[in-house]
């Protein structure tokens, strides 16, 4: 009589449930089919794997069959997972991405994926930087970009690229399109993205190092809410520079000393075994256009 594996994961259901009936109930199965595999276990073994009773007692040969039966279906879970790194990836995969990158690198990035990986249908999820960090660790995304590097030994962060910053005001300001001193800041009414965002921790980091502690006048959610609202005369924005394009109602102010750069992260959870397809967009972050 040749050996089934789903015997054996029943045996171990049965063993860890307490009963027949409840590892019945967690398999989908009836109680009598569940009987049956047991049988069938200790016809091809010709010894007792259980001592029927309440409570339900595992013999010796019960317990030795246990060990090796979880040794053989961790065996077979890891080789069907190995497997299925040589398969192309399918499914669905959900990722996350703050807010700048999400507008910015997330849709090219995504564009490519989805030409390489047809069969992975991609959910992108946008929040702020803090907000995709949790959705990482409670599990309800994969993986996550974000707009600067995170301090938790729980992630491991990698770099994908880099993003400039630049200071911004409506076309109509006096300021739009020179140089000045950071000084010329300091009165300044400031519109800049909510806490939380890595754009505004960008900002605000980089203006201090250049002596200016930014009056914050309005906060909002989005580059393109910051540049409407400098473009309509609200104060001095800071925006990714590839949001000027196509925004002809604000200009850049070059301010001296004032570098404003941050890097997009990738992130995942340090431990976590990442699906196929999370690999895959994993590589496309480090191959990006390449063939």
């Amino acid at each position: 009589m040749s050996l089934s594996v789903q015997g054996l994961r029943v045996f171990v259901c049965i063993l860890e449930c307490g009963s027949l009936s409840a590892a019945a109930r967690e398999l989908g199965l009836t109680q009598p089919a569940v009987s049956n595999h047991l049988h069938a276990l200790e016809e091809r073994f010709g010894v007792a794997l259980l001592a029927r009773g309440r409570p339900l007692r595992v013999t010796p040969a019960g317990e030795c069959l246990a060990e090796h039966a979880r040794a053989v279906l961790q065996g077979i879970s890891t080789l069907e997972t190995e497997m299925a790194r040589h398969a192309s990836p399918r499914g669905t995969l959900v990722l996350g991405a703050s807010s700048t990158p999400g507008e910015l690198l997330m849709p090219g990035l995504a564009t490519v994926f989805s030409a390489r990986y047809p069969d992975v249908a991609l959910e992108l999820r946008v929040y702020d930087t803090d907000q995709a960090i949790a959705a990482l660790l409670k599990r309800e995304i994969e993986a996550a970009v974000v707009g600067h590097e995170v301090d938790d030994p729980r992630l491991v962060g990698t770099v994908v690229g880099y993003d400039a910053l630049v200071p911004v005001v409506a076309a109509s300001d006096r300021l739009a399109g020179t140089e000045i001193s950071p000084e010329e800041l300091v009165d300044r009414p400031f519109v800049l993205r909510e806490r939380g965002s890595g754009t505004r921790r960008t900002a605000e980091e980089g203006l201090a190092a250049a002596g200016v502690r930014p009056r914050v006048v309005m906060e909002l959610g989005s580059n393109a809410a910051v540049a409407g609202a400098v473009g309509a005369g609200a104060g001095v924005g800071v925006v990714p520079l590839r949001t000027l394009e196509d925004r002809g109602e604000i200009d850049r102010v070059t301010v001296r000393g004032l570098a404003l750069s941050r890097p997009f992260v990738l992130l995942t959870e340090r431990g976590r075994e990442l699906s196929p397809a999370a690999e895959a967009f994993v590589d496309t972050c480090f191959r990006k256009g390449q063939p």
